[in-house]
Parts: C-alpha cells; structure tokens; sequence
C-alpha cells in the first residue's frame, strides 16, 4: 500500500507510463534531499544501474526512511530543482529503488514543463488532513499522535507520522528556536515538562472552567466552595459562537483549556525528533503521557477539540472572530467529519 496519497498518485502515473502525470503527482508537494554531512558533495549524485545512467535522488514525504540521528533531509520543490539543475543529462530519481519510484529526465525542455505544472498545483495548502498509511493507525500512541492532529492539519503532514521530519530539519529547528525558545535537549525537555503540566494555558481561566464544570456535577456548591473566579465573559461569548458554528452541541460547554498544551506538546515531540533534540524512545514515551493526560480531562474527541479551540482563540484570536478563529473553526469540522480523521475513526479512551 502506497504510505500517502502522493505515491499512490505517483505509483499509479508510472505504471501508465504517464510522464506528464509523474510530475503532476509530486509538483504540488515537497520533495526531500539528503543534507551532505562534512566532506561530503552538495548534491547526493549517484549512477543508477535502472536508467543507466547519473541521477540526483529525491525522496517524496511517505517514502523518508526510518528516523536516524545522522541522516538529515532538506525540503525542495521540483520549481527549485529545476532553476539549479546542474547537467542536462541527468535524470531526476524520485524514491529510487523502491516500488514508488520514478525517473524523470531533465533537459532544459523537461524542466521548463516541471515549473508549468508546480505553477499550475500551486504550494500545498495548509489545513489538509493527511494519514501515514505505515505509521501508527490504532491503540495507544495512534491516540496520542491524534491528540496534535490539529497542528499536524495545519501544517498540512500526516498526523501520525513520528519519525526523520515533522517539516524538514533546518525548518523544524527553526521553529523551536523562535516559537519555543528551545535550542537543545535540555530546553526541549523543560518545554515539554511544562506542555505536559500545561503551564501554557491562563491559570484563572481554566480554574473558572474547570470549577464551573464541578458546580455543573454538584448544583454548584463545590464550585462556590473553591472560591474560583467567574468564567471570564470573552469565553461565554466564544462558547455561544462554538454552538452556532457546531464546535459545541447546543447545551455545550467547554471543560478545559488543557488540549491546546497537549497538541502542542505532541507537535513538540515531533519537532523535536525531526531537530534532532530527542531520539525514538523517549518521544513515544511523550506522546503516549499526553494521551493520557488528554483521556483525563477530556470524555471525548468533540470535548478534546472545543478546548483546543478555545485555547487558540483566547491566544490568538481575542474575540475579533478572525483568521484565527476561522482556522480554528476548518481544523475542527476537518478532524471531526472527514471519515479519515483519526478523531472519527479512533476512540478516545
């Protein structure tokens, strides 16, 4: 079975014999290159017994091999290939030496119709729903790898992939560096620790939650007896506007904030693998607490997602309705009614 839709795509274009239809399957989508490690030539160029010939190889985003400490790949575009391709005679390789392989020739002629049609799909999109058919689909770290599903969707890569990249190794380091202040080991652990405790999300608010939901179970004497704030007015406006727009059934309420640090501290993981910051072991180890952390405040996919939500809004939105509502708003109907989703496919708990 093809890992993504991107080699199916490509498989079935190379079993027509379908040129033009090779390019159309990887034009819109990032291609990786192997990072030269000290020493070694700028471009990965081999001879490929398979054409007879030189080829550069790229590999598509289903097809990057198994996560290794040395191996690292950068993201290009075959617009990118094309306006640098050094000799007219070698031939694009695109995941050599396996069943969704492909190689296409690169004349001046050749390349000039792979920038036509990437001007034609245009860049990937975010907020696509995308599933590893070889990572994990089912049990415990599947859940878990579900639970950063909305920052997987609005990056647009498969949710459940744990592996080489989450966007590619210079881009994912990146990230955590500017968004996260996490520049080695040490620091990618604190942040995680702290997603985990879910230090991130505003204290007041989610102590007015979290007792309203235990006055809400009680006719409201626990609540009173914490001596918690009132919920905060912004939130109940967020939370009638999550009725109108199906976030919420039409009684509903949201439990907690705690989802938007679980997601994150998911995503985390994952930048953190792809940096090189953490190794296999440890990141599954964090992605399955946050599933059980998730599990414990939340009933529900539906629940898990409204916290999420909410968590974005208050963060990003602050009551203007926005794009970043209306972000929030895609990610949740895509993962709460794509029949692919992992959130309609996988329980919860």
């Amino acid at each position: 079975m093809p890992p993504t839709e991107t080699e199916r795509r490509l498989c079935e274009a190379s079993a027509r014999g379908d040129w033009e239809g090779q390019i159309a399957a990887v034009a819109g989508e990032d291609l990786y290159l192997v990072v030269p490690q000290q020493g070694q030539d700028p471009l990965p160029v081999y001879e490929d017994p398979a054409v007879g010939g030189t080829c550069i190889p790229v590999t598509t985003r289903g097809m990057l091999p198994p996560w290794h400490p040395q191996q690292l790949f950068d993201r290009v575009t075959v617009e990118e290939l094309a306006q640098d391709w050094p000799n007219d005679k070698w031939k694009l390789a695109v995941n050599p030496g396996t069943p969704c392989a492909a190689y296409l020739p690169a004349t001046a002629a050749h390349r000039a119709a792979w920038t036509r049609v990437r001007a034609q799909y245009g860049v990937r999109p975010g907020g696509l729903l995308s599933t590893h058919f070889g990572g994990p689909l089912h049990g415990p770290l599947a859940q878990g790898l579900a639970c950063g599903a909305p920052v997987a969707v609005h990056h647009s890569v498969p949710w459940n992939e744990l592996g080489t990249a989450f966007l590619d190794y210079a881009t994912d380091a990146e990230l955590l560096r500017e968004q996260w202040s996490v520049v080695d080991p040490p620091s990618w652990r604190q942040r995680l620790d702290q997603l985990l405790d879910a230090q991130f999300v505003p204290a007041a608010t989610e102590a007015a939650l979290r007792a309203r939901g235990v006055g809400e179970e009680d006719g409201g004497k626990k609540a009173a007896d914490a001596g918690s704030g009132e919920v905060p007015e912004l939130v109940e406006k967020y939370e009638e506007r999550f009725r109108a727009d199906g976030l919420l059934p039409a009684d509903g309420r949201v439990k907690s904030l705690v989802a938007l640090d679980y997601a994150h501290a998911v995503a985390l993981v994952r930048w953190g693998l792809g940096a090189r910051l953490c190794a296999p072991p440890e990141a599954e180890q964090a992605v399955l607490r946050a599933g059980e952390l998730a599990r414990a405040a939340y009933g529900s996919w539906q629940e898990f997602s409204a916290g999420y939500a909410l968590g974005r809004a208050l963060a990003f939105d602050n009551g203007w309705f926005g794009a970043a509502y209306q972000e929030a708003v895609h990610i949740h109907r895509v993962l709460g009614q794509d029949p692919a989703s992992p959130w309609v496919g996988l329980p919860f708990a």
